[in-house]
């Protein structure tokens, strides 16, 4: 199964090997987790309880991708 790929509008950096990404150029944007609770968080003292995740968007260039 391949990635799919988009084409860049701007200038970017690959995440994994730090390669430039080219206005053009095709690269794939991928999701990770930074940070992780699964007994959550609750915002309105304790009625209801909430998964927390923290996550950030990374570029993959073609190759890396």
């Amino acid at each position: 199964m391949s990635a799919k790929l988009k084409k860049s509008r701007e200038a970017r950096v690959c995440h994994q090997c730090g390669a430039s990404i080219a206005k053009g150029d095709l690269y794939r944007l991928r999701t990770i987790t930074v940070c992780s609770d699964p007994q959550g968080e609750s915002i309105n003292g304790g009625k209801d309880w909430h998964a927390f995740r923290l996550t950030k968007k990374i570029h993959l260039c073609q190759n890396c991708a």
